[in-house]
């Protein structure tokens, strides 16, 4: 009994031995396949942002009306830059992979396209080979893919960081403006005497956000935190209030007073001022002559952030000069203090400082551009490249990833 005792104890120690290997063996193929999986998931994640980069990029350059064989050619070159950066040059994205496609709707990508209409482009880039580090023993390769589309958003129909401010729109756009302004011509955004608005007796293009003049001075300088809705009415706000309005606005131009402080209101990045400032003459023509405007300002501004400038950089935010200001109907405006229908939200650049004092009844004046970032707000549901909107990436209809 002794004998047939230690045998069988003997064969149990060997079997277990085995179980046990094999275990080992089971658990190291686990920890190998998780090593190649994370290495895959991290290396999707790096690919996924530099397409989106890259679909981002080409819908600039397409809505600022480039031809399609430069948007198609910078796709290449974004997704290089990309992925030349720190961490994600492991591997490299070669010409075949990449697909660009063009469309004027964000869920149909391969009909016609019609570049006058709102474009939408979508980019893909598959079979890019990852190194294995266990599982080419198993004879498995590894591949990362990844897509974007980047197009135009929905008209903006409720904003958050408006100033009190307001400009008279026509009642529809024409084939070369928007509710009668052209992209990149200055106009007075702000009034010193009421024969050079539409707005009617005592106004002078402010609105009602509140009364007291820290409010308009707070609001001025960004400290507005109620919303607007388009198709909404706003009411004017009689009287100039030309101290508060200046102190606000040259906040972002990094002049404080007034209890107004840095920390509260940053300054932009860069604070040029043209040469030759705008004027405006008594009949609400508005002058300017100087060819400093807001592509100069945003190439300037890139410089600062990167370390460059021409002595009119600060510490501050970008595009602090661009105000979102609503655009109303003033048709029947009888002046004082009146309701008025807010037919969209427009944005301008602040070209240069706001006057301070009523001396010679000078203006505030903006360059309108074609689009400016809403902090907080939403859109409509009807895409369009009229007016202010944002270029935003979509999900991808082709993909069930993106």
């Amino acid at each position: 009994m002794n004998k047939l005792s230690r045998k069988r104890v003997a064969k149990q120690k060997g079997l277990t031995l085995v179980l046990v290997t094999l275990a080992m063996i089971i658990l190291l193929g686990f920890a190998a396949l998780a090593i190649d999986v994370n290495h895959a998931l991290l290396n999707k994640t790096r690919l996924q942002n530099a397409v989106d980069t890259a679909a981002l990029s080409a819908a600039v350059l397409l809505d600022a009306g480039n031809d399609e064989d430069t948007v198609r050619s910078s796709v290449g070159e974004a997704l290089t830059n990309a992925m030349a950066a720190t961490g994600n040059s492991e591997f490299t994205i070669p010409n075949t992979s990449i697909s660009v496609t063009l469309s004027n709707d964000p869920l149909t990508f391969g009909g016609a396209y019609n570049h006058a209409l709102e474009s939408y482009v979508r980019v893909a880039v598959s079979n890019i080979s990852l190194n294995s580090f266990f599982l080419s023993y198993f004879g498995i390769d590894k591949f990362v893919a990844a897509s974007a589309v980047a197009g135009p958003s929905s008209s903006i129909t409720h904003v958050c960081n408006v100033v009190p401010m307001a400009v008279c729109a026509a009642t529809h756009s024409g084939s070369d403006d928007f509710l009668g302004y052209d992209f990149g011509e200055i106009y007075a955004l702000k009034v010193a005497s009421t024969s050079q608005t539409e707005m009617g007796p005592g106004n002078f293009q402010l609105l009602d956000f509140g009364s007291g003049a820290s409010t308009v001075r707070n609001a001025l300088a960004g400290g507005f935190e109620g919303c607007v809705d388009v198709n909404n009415q706003a009411d004017t706000k009689p009287g100039g209030s030309v101290g508060p309005v200046g102190q606000g606005l040259n906040t972002r131009f990094g002049d404080y007073g007034a209890g107004l402080s840095e920390s509260d209101y940053p300054s932009d990045v860069y604070i040029k001022e043209p040469n030759d400032l705008a004027t405006i003459d008594g009949d609400g023509n508005v002058e300017y002559s100087d060819s400093f405007n807001y592509a100069n300002y945003k190439a300037a501004s890139a410089s600062c952030i990167d370390g460059g400038g021409d002595g009119y950089c600060r510490t501050g935010e970008v595009e602090r000069r661009v105000l979102s200001i609503p655009m109303v109907n003033c048709a029947g405006s009888g002046g004082g203090s009146t309701t008025l229908p807010i037919t969209a939200i427009g944005c301008f650049f602040l070209i240069q400082k706001a006057p301070t004092n009523n001396s010679g009844q000078q203006a505030v004046f903006g360059e309108f551009i074609e689009d400016c970032t809403i902090v907080n707000g939403s859109t409509g549901i009807i895409p369009s490249n009229e007016g202010p909107y944002r270029l935003q990436l979509y999900k991808d209809p082709l993909s069930g990833e993106s």
